[in-house]
């Protein structure tokens, strides 16, 4: 059994190397007080891909919309 949840961009695309966009993924959620979310890469993305999360803290008093910072490590020199 997988220990997390995947989460998708809400549009398709491309970033180009060696960028970073903010990409919106339409989930909104509420966390316990005390507690907090942690967004964490797959590590077949970042080997695979060259992609780095920017972001990964939730805060349990976050209200709105997450959104993650993705950045394209691939084929930098």
């Amino acid at each position: 059994m997988a220990a997390e949840h995947a989460i998708h961009a809400l549009k398709d695309g491309t970033i180009p190397a060696p960028r970073q966009m903010l990409l919106g993924t339409g989930i909104a959620i509420g966390l316990p007080q005390g507690t907090y979310g942690r967004l964490a890469p797959r590590s077949g993305i970042a080997n695979k891909h060259g992609m780095a999360l920017g972001s990964g803290i939730i805060d349990a008093d976050y209200i709105g919309k997450i959104k993650v910072i993705l950045r394209n490590h691939d084929n930098i020199n």
